[in-house]
């Protein structure tokens, strides 16, 4: 005769039921702080606990590039301007003639970087603070500035410092420091939500309105210098 083994009890279906229900939430609990930890949003995190460090590294980057025109009207491009105002900003910055102040530039010419790289040359650079510079488009108007999803207080500073100096300079519209994107509050740029700084995007105008594009044409190196003074009062150099 075969010795048979003898049935398995098995867990009551609520026991199972319950089990199931833990190592779910215990899961999506982990995934949230993993997220977290990545965009800096721990209590303790680089970008919340913002302070001044004594070598200062300012992280410029001009959207799109090469290849990529971004938004486009007739012969103007967006990767031009936003070149073109990174290197007038990082000039501004230059000028202000601090031994602490280092600029990087995510790109000084026409070359083209994925989202990622420029928040890797930011992160393995320990930037400071990272500011991406564009231009709008889709029928609007005004000048604006994004944070991240997160809502930070250092990064909502930063934008705001910003934010101030280019309505003193000049715009057709304030349209404020908004946070996450234009079509999700909840989801936030690459460049703002994984840089480990405080960051911000400046939309500096529409490219398909000639108002917006008259102003900044007209006040070019005033919206430079806007730009750069926010910069340097958030980090307590004006």
């Amino acid at each position: 005769m075969t010795e048979q083994n003898p049935p398995r009890r098995r867990a009551p279906k609520k026991s199972r039921a319950a089990l199931l229900l833990a190592a779910t939430l215990l899961v999506f609990l982990a995934a949230g702080l993993l997220v977290l930890k990545l965009r800096g949003a721990l209590p303790g995190g680089d970008r919340e606990a913002f302070q001044v460090p004594e070598q200062i590294v300012i992280c410029l980057d001009a959207g799109h590039g090469d290849t990529d025109a971004g938004a486009v009207n007739g012969d103007r491009l967006e990767k031009d301007d936003n070149l073109r105002i990174a290197l007038a900003v990082r000039d501004k910055l230059e000028a202000a003639g601090s031994e602490r102040l280092t600029v990087l530039m995510t790109r000084a010419n026409d070359t083209f970087l994925e989202l990622q790289q420029r928040v890797d040359l930011a992160n393995e650079n320990g930037a400071t603070l990272f500011v991406s510079l564009h231009r709008n488009s889709g029928g609007g108007k005004g000048v604006e500035v994004w944070t991240s999803s997160l809502k930070e207080k250092a990064e909502c500073r930063l934008a705001q410092y910003i934010m101030d100096g280019l309505e003193q300079a000049g715009v057709q519209k304030v349209r404020g420091v908004k946070h996450g994107t234009a079509g999700n509050p909840e989801v936030s740029y690459t460049v703002v939500g994984r840089t480990e700084m405080p960051a911000c995007l400046v939309e500096l105008g529409f490219i398909d309105n000639d108002e917006d594009n008259a102003l900044l044409d007209s006040h070019w190196d005033a919206y430079a210098q806007a730009i750069a003074d926010g910069i340097l009062k958030m980090v307590e150099l004006k």
